[in-house]
């Protein structure tokens, strides 16, 4: 069981990353990595090969499918490395890696593979047959491959990971090339053990091997998919802080809109819905924004300037100073216009700038969100109840 978690860890990666990689095409030679690597993960617990291959009725076919999907998954992170470098640094052109070569390797596989002798299930192909020379060099050709393709990997991410300026991709870059490095070492590790089995040497026991590949393998995929993840925390960051917004303004947009319900675009979600909703976040935000200010501006024909100066005065008493006080005074007048609009009463007609605004979405969503604790605060329910009770 616990073998399969990194597996469902990668496909969960590939399948968040599905969308993107379908819509941007940069994207997808990462998508085609973890896509690839899922397959081979999944299929190399021994009792999920051997599943496949009774299935399939022939022996150890699981273990090709796992060694050509590796073949993809190295050929795609080394052009995604590739492609991001180059964005950067136009002299890195020339180490691009003609896809000829994965192909060629693929096909040599193949046929080796079919051409040895197979007569029973291996635990691992390449060392229970080390001695078929066939298998020896399906062997050197896989991890020679695999090799040389993380270390042009590696290479690339080192090259330009250290370079100044380039923030989470250069940390993401030096993070991946941890890991393909890693995979050099699995790559190495293997065609040693390989060449010491076919001549019959054998330092370790067979589980010492498997223990020590896991590592490195292990490892390499866990530097990977960090390295490979870490450029979209800033992205992720800025939504998560954009939807925390969103969710923390419902309140004030609902109570606002609910009397003027003209400006609101689509009719409102309840506040769980609402605060479920991961999609187009930074657009509704955008329109939440502009819905409340809207509904301002509505209120504010039902806010005389006797209420505004009494709004002025309360907050002053109460010790506030500044732009707080204006924030503070501005709510005053909306709780008090709103329920001036909703009994109906005439509208004065008076316009004025509000207490408190940004030049961009940021600054206009910290102030909104300044309107809103101060919509909700003490000070403001005790203005609206002196009303009342007035």
């Amino acid at each position: 069981m616990i073998s399969l978690i990194p597996a469902a860890l990668l496909w969960v990666v590939t399948a968040w990353r599905a969308p993107a990689a379908w819509r941007v095409s940069a994207k997808r030679p990462l998508w085609v990595a973890f896509f690839a690597l899922s397959i081979a993960m999944t299929i190399r617990p021994d009792s999920i090969a051997t599943a496949v291959d009774a299935w399939l009725r022939i022996n150890n076919l699981a273990t090709l499918f796992k060694h050509l999907a590796g073949i993809a998954a190295a050929y795609a992170v080394l052009m995604f490395v590739h492609d991001v470098a180059q964005e950067q640094a136009k002299a890195l052109r020339n180490s691009r890696l003609h896809i000829a070569v994965p192909l060629i390797a693929g096909a040599s596989l193949i046929l080796l593979f079919f051409a040895a002798p197979l007569p029973s299930e291996a635990t691992d192909l390449l060392t229970d047959f080390a001695d078929d020379w066939r298998i020896a060099t399906y062997g050197v050709i896989w991890s020679g491959y695999l090799g040389a393709a993380l270390v042009s990997a590696t290479r690339l991410c080192w090259q330009w990971g250290r370079l100044p300026g380039t923030g989470l991709l250069g940390r993401g870059l030096q993070l991946t090339g941890l890991g393909t490095a890693l995979g050099i070492c699995y790559a190495g590790h293997r065609v040693l053990a390989l060449a010491l089995r076919f001549f019959d040497v054998a330092p370790l026991t067979a589980q010492a091997d498997e223990r020590i590949s896991n590592i490195f393998l292990f490892g390499a995929l866990v530097f990977i998919l960090a390295g490979s993840t870490l450029p979209a925390a800033r992205r992720l960051r800025r939504w998560g802080r954009a939807h925390l917004a969103l969710v923390r303004l419902y309140p004030l947009w609902l109570d606002l809109t609910a009397a003027v319900p003209s400006v609101r675009l689509d009719p409102p979600r309840s506040r769980r819905s609402d605060a479920l909703h991961f999609r187009r976040t930074r657009d509704r935000l955008y329109r939440r924004g502009i819905e409340i200010r809207d509904a301002i501006l509505d209120l504010g024909d039902h806010a005389s300037p006797a209420l505004r100066s009494e709004a002025a005065s309360y907050v002053a008493e109460k010790g506030l100073v500044g732009a707080q006080a204006g924030i503070y005074a501005e709510a005053c007048w909306l709780v008090r216009a709103k329920a001036a609009r909703e009994h109906g009463d005439a509208r004065i007609g008076e316009h004025t700038s509000p207490a408190s605004g940004g030049q961009d979405l940021h600054s206009e969503v910290e102030a909104l969100k300044h309107l809103a604790t101060a919509y909700e605060s003490a000070i403001v329910l005790e203005f609206a109840s002196a009303r009342k009770s007035g």
